[in-house]
């Protein structure tokens, strides 16, 4: 089934771009949608937030330094004054490009630790998210966001309004509830040591420099280290659910 969302439709839906976009994914899991105003169905958002959504599109494909303002301007077509007016340089433009999709990659992340049978599930699925997102971004991008914005990349790196521990958090909880976390695990230590070994697997980290790949380390850290807090009953569900990633 081909379901066609005309501007009409887009405009009266009356929500910003990422719940629209959440929304008709969830209710329409078989059905291909063809948006018949595409590429410039962004020219419908509310301008800030159309600069943000392509701007991050645009970062990701080509680097954050070789897109310049001028570069974005051209790119959207619209004026480089119409950018300032709502962002006043570079970096305030990229940490609302952060915000933007992490908070995007959070309401995900929520729903499928809300829809998935149990917390593994929902990890395994929301690595795979992870990874996938990754793979669509350009290295340039990881290396010019450490490299010439370390104000916004310092912002990124530490707990707090852009690194949101409260989906792992959360994980954790649904995780004991269900009987696949160990009840008496220290929640704060543990949430911490997660993102830590998260970092592990970005484009910065010095074992990917090192070279090691990417599914061993899984395999090798994260694995045994969910395992250390798993119950018997998580423990299964760690080699059952692997399958998720394949």
């Amino acid at each position: 089934m081909v379901l066609c969302i005309s501007r009409l439709a887009f405009t009266d839906a009356k929500l910003p771009l990422a719940d629209f976009l959440l929304k008709f994914n969830q209710k329409t899991k078989k059905t291909k949608i063809v948006f018949i105003y595409l590429p410039k169905i962004t020219a419908f958002v509310e301008v800030r937030e159309r600069i943000i959504v392509e701007s991050g599109l645009l970062f990701g494909k080509y680097g954050i330094k070789s897109m310049t303002m001028d570069s974005l301007a051209e790119e959207m077509g619209i004026s480089k004054r119409t950018i300032y007016e709502r962002f006043k340089d570079k970096d305030t433009l990229l940490l609302e490009v952060i915000k933007y999709y992490k908070n995007l990659t959070q309401k995900e992340s929520l729903r499928l630790i809300d829809q998935s049978d149990n917390a593994i599930e929902a990890l395994f699925r929301i690595i795979r998210m992870t990874v996938e997102q990754m793979q669509r971004m350009s290295p340039a991008f990881f290396h010019d966001f450490k490299k010439y914005h370390q104000n916004v990349f310092k912002q990124f790196s530490e707990p707090g309004e852009v690194r949101d521990m409260s989906m792992t958090r959360k994980l954790l909880e649904t995780g004991i509830k269900q009987e696949v976390f160990k009840a008496d695990i220290n929640l704060e230590i543990v949430n911490n040591a997660i993102h830590a070994l998260f970092d592990l697997f970005g484009h910065n980290s010095s074992m990917i420099d090192a070279g090691f790949n990417r599914s061993d380390m899984f395999d090798h850290i994260l694995v045994p280290y969910f395992r250390g807090i798993s119950t018997k009953k998580g423990r299964k569900l760690l080699v059952d659910c692997k399958t998720i990633l394949e």
